[in-house]
This record gives structure tokens, sequence and C-alpha cells, in this order.
């Protein structure tokens, strides 16, 4: 056979058939081939959401955005009414469903076109495999074994009563709306039973997650009695579909035993192949599950759903049972890898295709209304009444009993869950379906309005304090003390958050602890005349003192409570098993035992960010604390490579190692707009995180009844030194201006000297003065004609004193209330009973004529304090001078020495009755702007935190070389929101505002 194509685009085809015979025939043209439409810039690509069953991602795209950008927004608004995710899902499915959307013209047949539901179907469905395998991983036995008695109770009459009643009520709704022929009655008395039995626990354990209470009575108690409950409506929900699914009853049996076997295989072989898995990869570690391990684990959950499905149960059931078999030992770490994309894309998917499936139209006239309120009070009041009665009947209040019916009627997505099996089943028509759709939201609605109404935060505080044997309101520690007195403190809790928080924490367990007998340290020479003075070292013997044998220390470990299931799960464990297995903890009560520490006891707490100044204030209450000492590292903005300022000598970082390679070479010119890049935007991020802990001291400022001292690191751990620190020696420092803070900050100080023999001091009193003074001529160099800037600032700055501005402030970046409390008196009467009893203080201390001997200082203590009274008009600058003199002292002396001494700088907060340095710190300020540019005292949130004399202190110390061993300690008197020992207590509510606080 031959062919020709000519120029006209004919083809004559010649087909030689015999010998000398052929058959010619012109055959018509070719089409011409043309390329599909593969972009929108193709004429005639059409819609871009056009569903194509060879390419169904496309469209597929298109309605997860939808989907999961409409679930987020609801919940951004919902958050507020406290409703759980789930509400903002089902509700975002119901509205692009029938209900809402689905009227729109088009909107279904473009979005949602039949042909692509199967695919939304798919996705769907696996990613309810997947979250049925995380909340069997959530159900812990240990809790249920947890006041296993009230728990059980609850448990068992909580699914008795609803399961008896919800078969009640369905025979009512079985003749009204279900046709007889297409489902056995027995059937779907089973699902509707169910549904009214069943309680959500993972909507539960995130309701108990948001309002803090995990670790309440309360709390505890309803997560035990829903794990019950939860396997126990799994279990019949598998006997309702195996009944569904079964011809006749000897299958249905078939199924059962099936069934049965394979939890048994699960239980006894496949869970010590999981361990043994475990210990073999190493996934029990602190790395968590190996990828080996991962992927075994999956294969497992996709098997098990399999075999369940085929045998006649559903799929979601097979999953469920893996998780409940799964190694505690990697429940958390497996959970973290999986849950982000479970609960973010695939449970919403699924939500949105419930809501294609629920039409609210149906419920289009009075008798299925009626129907659908019936179904929600009985559902509602059977598990309220039922499990609030039983909780009232073991001892529980009206209002923990109100608490506990509430949070057991929840019902949520396990509800919907049962109820898309029912519907997929063919036992529940559409109409009943979008009855009991409603029945769980309005239930899952009311959960968390009606647990605050039965339940408010005021009352746990108080009943939970009441169950601890503490009185129902805190009481003040300070009144103790003595007009003009500092009573010494033994009792400290200690909160560790961080591993950036180790170093000072170990630094301070230094500085308090006394090692053996040592040898006493001397007072630190600081002018010439004194070296010449005294040219050789103290060397007796003391013994540690018997406030340092008393010391005792009670550390609280804090954890942040996520919304990820990995910290629920974490949460629910028992105290002694965290405190083991977190390395944090270990190391601190490894260092503390070293140092031969008296630990009073030891706590973790896993809590929400918003929870930790009252966890914190609880605990110092319960351990019987005097002092609660928080842990702050604060870089100096000048150490870090990326903060340097410009034209520093120090070498500057990669920038490719810190933006990466593609950032660093290619300028974004809209970066400047938002961040900024390179310095600014290391100092910024700093800045930020120093902002957000400074909200949470102040917080804590408010919340604890006793005293609080904040100790900050500013050492550089970067910094590489071959010059090592002097055991049991410090330097501590401290310029007194007055006020019930700084005579805290003295007692402490005094204190530390007595117990600690290789501790010396300098203290320095600075009382303001109009005009410049001697002091300050000698050393500030000013003059009383310089611009007369001591006239500028008064004896109390601008006139004002502290109780003449209000009391409390919002600030705008944090909406912290500020910690400024009521005076004793107001005026000049306040200062001068705040001035007397300075000088009651300093004369008990340091005067040599005292009439009570057991306050006056042994003169081997004495002897190591270098303590002078000068008057200034610029304290906060001569504070500052005489600071740096005290650094150069120290530097000189390690470099004749060879060891380095640590410097201590102690400060009073004085935000309540001390003289005002706002208009020097300003000046100050204004001074330094350049510092003040790269340090975290620029803002505002963080000099409130501080005080004015330590803002200073710490600006101080981003300018030229710091050493590399000096912490700032900020002290504040105890006082609880408002309320001054001695005085009229001020109501929590009675806050004023103001800008100046």
């Amino acid at each position: 056979m031959s062919a020709t194509v000519p120029a006209v685009a004919k083809v004559t085809t010649t087909i030689v058939a015999a010998a000398h015979a052929t058959i010619t025939a012109t055959m018509p043209a070719v089409p011409k081939a043309t390329a599909a439409a593969a972009s929108v810039f193709d004429k005639g690509f059409g819609s871009p959401v056009k569903f194509d069953s060879s390419n169904p991602l496309v469209l597929f795209i298109v309605q997860a955005f939808i989907i999961v950008a409409l679930s987020r927004l609801l919940h951004f608004f919902l958050r507020y009414l406290r409703q759980p995710k789930v509400i903002a899902e089902v509700i975002a499915g119901i509205l692009i469903g029938p209900s809402a959307m689905g009227r729109i013209p088009g909107f279904t047949s473009t979005i949602f076109p039949a042909q692509s539901v199967p695919f939304i179907n798919l996705v769907a469905n696996l990613g309810l495999v997947l979250f049925l395998f995380l909340v069997g991983i959530e159900v812990d036995f240990s809790l249920f074994r947890r006041n296993a008695k009230l728990s059980s109770s609850i448990s068992l009459v909580g699914l008795v009563v609803p399961f008896a009643l919800g078969a009640a009520i369905s025979k009512g709704i079985y003749e009204r709306f279900i046709d007889d022929s297409k489902v056995h009655f027995g059937t779907f008395l089973l699902f509707v039973a169910t549904a009214m039995a069943i309680t959500a626990f993972p909507v539960l354990a995130r309701i108990l997650t948001d309002e803090h209470l995990l670790q309440n009575y309360v709390g505890v108690v309803v997560l035990s009695a829903g794990v019950g409950n939860d396997v126990v409506g799994w279990v019949l929900l598998a006997l309702a579909i195996a009944l569904t699914n079964a011809s006749t009853g000897l299958i249905v049996l078939y199924v059962l035993l099936t069934a049965i076997g394979w939890i048994l295989l699960l239980w006894f072989v496949a869970r010590p192949i999981l361990k043994y898995l475990g210990r073999k990869t190493r996934s029990f570690g602190e790395h968590g599950p190996s990828q080996s391990m991962t992927a075994f684990t999956l294969f497992l959950v996709l098997t098990s759903a399999w075999i369940t499905d085929r045998i006649g149960i559903h799929a979601i059931f097979g999953a469920f049972l893996v998780g409940l078999v799964v190694p505690k030992e990697i429940r958390g770490p497996l959970t973290e890898k999986i849950e982000d994309l479970v609960t973010v894309l695939f449970l919403p998917l699924y939500f949105a295709l419930s809501g294609l499936k629920t039409d609210l139209g149906l419920l289009k006239d009075g008798s299925i209304w009626g129907w659908t309120f019936a179904v929600i009070i009985v559902a509602f009041l059977s598990k309220f009444l039922s499990c609030g009665l039983v909780a009232k009947g073991f001892g529980l209040d009206w209002r923990e009993s109100g608490a506990v019916g509430s949070l057991m009627a929840c019902k949520g997505l396990v509800e919907l869950i049962v109820l898309n099996v029912g519907l997929n089943a063919g036992i529940l028509n559409p109409p009943v379906f979008a009855m009991f759709v409603v029945m769980a939201l309005v239930t899952t609605f009311a959960t968390t309005p009606l647990t605050l109404a039965f339940y408010p935060v005021w009352y746990r505080i108080k009943s939970a304090r009441e169950r601890r044997g503490l009185p129902s309101t805190p009481t003040d520690e300070a009144s103790a003390s003595t007009f003009g007195d500092e009573k010494p403190r033994s009792r400290f809790a200690v909160v560790v958050e961080q591993f950036e928080h180790l170093p000072a924490v170990m630094a301070f367990l230094r500085l308090v602890q006394a090692p053996a007998p040592i040898e006493a340290g001397t007072k630190l020479a600081l002018t010439s005349t004194a070296k010449d003075e005294k040219t050789e070292s103290d060397t007796a013997t003391v013994s540690n003192s018997t406030l340092s044998n008393l010391l005792q220390i009670a550390f609280l470990r804090l954890v942040e409570l996520t919304d990820r299931t990995s910290a629920l799960l974490r949460a629910a464990e028992s105290e002694s098993n965290l405190l083991r297995s977190d390395a944090l903890s270990t190391v601190v009560r490894a260092f503390a035992n070293g140092l031969g520490v008296k630990t009073r006891s030891m706590a973790l707490a896993i809590v929400a960010q918003e929870g930790y100044s009252r966890q914190v204030a609880e605990f110092a209450e319960e351990s019987e604390s005097e002092v609660i000492v928080l842990p702050w590292a604060l870089p100096v903005a000048s150490s870090s490579p990326a903060a340097a300022p410009a034209g520093s000598t120090q070498p500057q970082a990669s920038t490719s190692t810190q933006a990466g390679v593609a950032e660093s070479w290619i300028p974004n010119p809209l970066e400047a707009y938002f961040n900024g890049t390179g310095s600014s935007l290391a100092s910024t991020m700093t800045i930020q995180g120093a902002v957000g802990y400074a909200s949470y001291l102040r917080e804590v400022y408010a919340e604890a009844t006793c005293d609080v001292a904040v100790f900050i690191d500013r050492s550089d751990p970067a910094a590489s030194s071959d010059v090592p620190t002097s055991a049991g020696k410090a330097h501590l420092f401290l310029a007194f201006h007055g006020g019930s803070d700084d005579r805290l900050a003295l007692g402490l100080l005094v204190q530390l000297i007595s117990a600690n023999p290789g501790h010396s001091a300098t203290v320095i009193r600075i009382e303001r003065a109009a005009e410049p003074t001697y002091h300050d001529r000698e050393v500030l160099g000013v003059s009383s004609d310089e611009d007369g800037l001591a006239s500028k600032i008064a004896t109390r700055d601008d006139g004002v004193s502290q109780s003449d501005q209000p009391l409390f402030t919002i600030h705008g970046g944090a909406n912290t209330g500020d910690t400024v409390y009521p005076t004793l008196a107001t005026g000049a009467a306040r200062g001068v009973q705040s001035e007397t009893e300075d000088d009651v203080l300093l004369a008990r201390f340091f005067g040599s004529n005292t009439d009570d001997s057991s306050t006056r200082l042994d003169a081997s203590v004495r002897d190591r304090i270098d303590y002078s009274t000068v008057s200034s008009s610029q304290p906060l600058h001569f504070a500052l001078a005489r600071l740096a003199s005290v650094r150069a002292t120290l530097h000189s002396s390690t470099l004749s020495s060879g060891s380095r001494i640590p410097l201590v700088v102690f400060a009073g907060r004085g935000r309540r009755d001390a003289p005002s340095h706002k208009s020097e710190l300003t000046t100050l300020l204004k001074e330094r702007a350049g510092s003040v540019y790269r340090s975290v005292v620029a803002a505002s949130e963080v000099r409130r935190a501080l005080g004015d004399t330590a803002t200073a202190l710490v600006l101080s110390s981003e300018e030229g070389p710091l050493p590399a061993e000096e912490r700032i300690v900020v002290v504040q008197r105890s006082g609880k929101r408002g309320r001054v020992p001695g005085t009229v207590a001020y109501g929590a509510g009675e806050m004023a505002k103001g800008k100046d606080a």
C-alpha cells in the first residue's frame, strides 16, 4: 500500500487487490491537530474553576480554600463568645450547603458540582480516619482511674439515662418521619439513643483547655468521666453499624466476634510490636518517633481501618482502636506530626461535606420544629440532670455540679460523625438529619456559657483554695514587718519557664547559698585613700549564717499550654511523671542539690500564657513563700552581632546565615515598611520579646501577695573569657533612694552579706537636692550655673507626688493595668512617713547608736559594706557614675588577682511610695538616645516593669564594655491588686486609669 499527500491536502490511496488490478480513491483532508487550552491566557480556556475529571485537583484547591477560609473567619468572631473551633467549622459547612450559599444561582453547580463530591468525600474520610486515630491517642485510661468511683458513676448514669430517653423519643420520630419499610425500628432506636448518649470527648477536652479547667478538680472529674463515655459511645456506634449492615442475626454475630478478635490481636500483638519498634528505633527519646516508627504506625492505622470496614463496622473504628494501643511514650510527639494537617485541612472538609447534606429548609413546618425542640430538650436535660445530680450526690456543691452537667452535655463533632454515618447508611433521612444537626449545634454552643455561669473564675479560685486548705481570700505577708524594719526572708519561690532562664536561676542560687566555711571577704576599696588605709584583707574564717541554713527554695516549672492536642495530652499526665520527664526541671534540681540548697517543693504547671501570673501567685501561697524570684534573660543589644551599632569594631554575623542565601542577595524594597532588616530587625524582635515578658511581670506584681524579685541576667553568653569566676564571692551594689521597695532591696542585700562571708557590698543613700552639691561637682563635674539644669529637676519631679498620679495605667501595647498601689497617706504626710521609715531602717543597720542590739549588724558584716550618704540634684546620674566606678574597680581587681568577682546590682521598682525620677529619667533617655534605640528600654512596657532606677541601670549596661558577670535584681514589696497592708482593702475591680502611672 502506498500513499501520497498532494499540496491540496487530498490523500490518494492505491490498493493492489490482485495482479494487474488497482483501486484508486481520494480521501478527505486530515483535520489540523490543535493543543488543548492549558492556560488562562489561551483562547477558549473557559472557566478557571470548571471541573475536569482528569484533573480534579484544580477545583479541589478552590473548594478547600473556601471551606478553610470561611471556617477560620467564623472562628475569629465566635472565639469572642468562647466557642470551640468545631462550631465555626460546622456553621461554615452549613453555609456553603443548600441552606445558604446553595440558594445562590449557579454556586453549587459551579463550586461544588456533583461530580466533584466523591473527591472531597475521599479526602474528608481519610482525614476522619486520621482524626479518630488522634481521638484514640487522647484516651488515657489512667485518667479514668483518678476519682474512679465518682467519674465512673457520672459516666455510667450519663450514658444510661440519655440512652433510655433517646430510645423513648425515637419512637415518635420514627412514626412521624421514617419509612418503616426501609428502616427497621430497632436499628433506628439504637442510632438515635447513641446520638443522645454520647459526649464529644475531643471538644470537651478543648473547652476544658480554653477555660483553664484541666488542672481544676471539676475539670479532672469531667475529663475522667468523658473517657469512659467516649469509649462506650464508639462501641455502641460500632454495634449500630453492624446491625445496619448485617442481613441476618448470624452475620451480626460473626461481625462482632471478628471485631473482638481484631481488638485482641491489636492489644496483645500489635501493642508489643509497637513498643519493640519504638525501642529499636530510639523513638522514646526526646526527639520523638523516627520516620520508620511513624510510617509503621500509619500503615497499621490504614490496615486496621480497612479490616474493620470490610468486616462490616466502619473504617473510623479501626483507626480509633490503633490509637488506643499506641505506646504512651510517643503519643505526644506523634500527635504533633499529624494533628495540624488533620485539624486545619481535613476536618473542615468533612464538616463541609456534612453541610452539603444539611438543608435547614426542610425544617419548614411547626410540627418538625416542635420535634426539633423536643430533641434538643431531651438531649440536653438528660445529660445535664443525670450527671449533675450524680456529682451533687458525691459531695460537689451546686455550682460544681452544674458545671459537670453542662460540660457532659457537649455533643459537637462526635455527634456529627454519628449522624453522618447514619445518613450514609440510610437510617436517617434528610429532615431528621437536619433536626439532629441543629440539636448538636445548640448543645455545643451552650456548653461554654453555661459552664462559666455555673462555675465562674472567681468561684473556682475560691473553691480551689479552700480545697487546698488555704483561706478563701489571699492575705498579705508584708504586714508582719514592723515600722522601719525588714524581717529576714528565707523562703523563696523560683519560677523557671525556658532554658534561657537557666543561667539566671543558677546565678541566683549561687548568690543566696553560702558554701562551706570560707575566707571572709573584705569591703571593696573604691578610692585611693581607702586603698592606702587598708591594704590587707581580713583573713578570719566565719561559718555560714543561720539564715543561710534556713534557706528554702520552692521551684515552679511553667510550661505553655497551647491549643495542640499534644499539649493537652501532656497536661493530662500526673505531675510526678511530668517532672521526671522534664529536662529543665531535672537540671535545676540537680544544680540545687549540688549546691546544697534545701528544696521545699518542686512543681510543674501546664497553663496558658495568660494564666501564668495567677499560677505563680497561687504557687507562692501554697508553698508559703516570702519572695517570688522571676528570672529574666535580658540580652545586651550591643553584644549581639546583628544589633551592633554603626561604627562598631565588633564583627558582624554573616547575613546569609541569618536570613538565608536568597534573602541576603536579593534585597526587598518593601521590607523597611514592616520590620526592617539587619540590626533593626534583630533589635525589634528582642524588644518585642521583652515587652511580652514585661507584661507578664506586671501581672505577677498585681497578683502576688508576697514580695517579688526580678533577677535580670545581663551577661553575654557568647563572650568567652579565660578568667575564672571567684567561687562563693560577689559584690552587691545598691543606690538607696527611699521607699518601701528600696527598703526591701536593702534588707535582702544585708541578709545576703550576713549569710555569705564571701560577699561584699556598696550601699549609697542618695538624697535629692534642689541645686548641685559638692558630690555632684566631685563625681559628675556639674556646677551650679550649668544651664540651670538642677533647677529643672524638682525635689519631687515637677512638684507632682505619685499619690497625685492615677493608680493604674492601661498600656496601649500590652493592655495590662499598671501596678501602682494606694499609699499610706497623701502629699507631704506620705513623704514624711516613708522618709521616716527609711531613716529608722538605715539607723538600725548602719547607725552607731541604736537601742536595739538585736538589729545591729555584726562588725564582720558591717566591715564588708561600704556605706555612704550623699546628696545630689541628679540622683540617677550620680548612681550610674558610682556604679561605673565600681565596675572599673572590679575590672582592676580581676586583672590583678586573675579571678572575676560577679557584680549584682539591686534596685527597688519604686512605683508606690518612692521619690519620682520621671523627669530625670526622661532627660537621661534623651541624652542617650542612640543606646535607647537599640535597648529594650525603648519600650514603655519594659520601663514600667523595671521602674525608673532599674531602667537607668539597664540602659547604662548598654554602653561600653559589660562585665562578663553582671546581674540586676529589681524588687517590689508585696501588695494585692492595689491593697497596701494596714490600709482599707481595695476591690479588685476598683482600678483607675492614667497615662503617667
